[in-house]
């Protein structure tokens, strides 16, 4: 089982962060400059619950109002779908490597702190939403904490395939350290591509299984991801 992260991975586009700064302002009534935080590989709820951490919000508030927020956040990037395909761009050699995985039978399916919904949308727009089995996948939706992912994706598998894998069996495809830890966390590969905001430098201090500066390259990226396997 494959698990894709999307945002530096699959996607990169300015307009959902928007979307998602302008829900919580209103939802939370935040008037002055939201605070910053390091969002890169955080899941939807973990990026929420830091930020109004630092506006003085006491965790079981911003909980309470969690889907509040998250209905607001669709409801946000549903009136900005029309523009969404002119902002969001389809990384190199994605759409390639998503096809031959397909055709190889692999079972693909996301590992992204978005929340399942807005996921949905992104892929959707750029075309890409039929190579997943989103019932499997794991999403900031599922949790707040990364880490649970791989376990959350596997479970859902069993339950609703009826398969079951062992966690070396999965692998990671993502951005940041984060996709890193959280294959690290269950005991799943990893592949890290070098698309997001960290350096091919940066990620490999984290030891991932595999590292790639892009997609671009399919046999490359065939190679990395079926390592015991013949030539593509």
């Amino acid at each position: 089982m494959i698990l894709w992260d999307i945002d530096g991975t699959l996607t990169r586009g300015r307009l959902v962060v928007e979307a998602y700064n302008r829900a919580l302002r209103a939802v939370y009534q935040i008037e002055d400059e939201l605070a910053r935080v390091d969002a890169a590989g955080k899941t939807d709820q973990q990026i929420a619950l830091e930020t109004l951490a630092l506006h003085r919000w006491v965790e079981e508030d911003i909980r309470r109002l969690l889907p509040s927020f998250r209905a607001a956040y669709l409801a946000e990037v549903e009136r900005q779908r029309d523009h969404l395909a002119r902002d969001l761009i389809v990384l190199p050699g994605v759409p390639r490597i998503l096809e031959r995985l397909s055709t190889l039978g692999a079972r693909q399916t996301l590992l992204t702190g978005n929340f399942e919904e807005i996921a949905r949308i992104k892929l959707a727009t750029v075309g890409l939403d039929h190579h997943f089995d989103f019932r499997i996948g794991a999403f900031g939706s599922d949790h707040h904490d990364r880490n649970r992912f791989v376990p959350i994706a596997l479970a859902k598998l069993q339950e609703i395939h009826g398969v079951t894998l062992a966690p070396d069996q999965v692998l990671v495809i993502g951005d940041t350290p984060r996709d890193i830890a959280c294959a690290r966390a269950a005991g799943a590969r990893v592949l890290s591509v070098a698309t997001g905001q960290y350096s091919a430098d940066e990620l490999a201090r984290h030891q991932p299984d595999a590292l790639l500066a892009d997609l671009a390259d399919l046999d490359a990226a065939l190679r990395e991801i079926f390592p015991s396997e013949g030539p593509f």
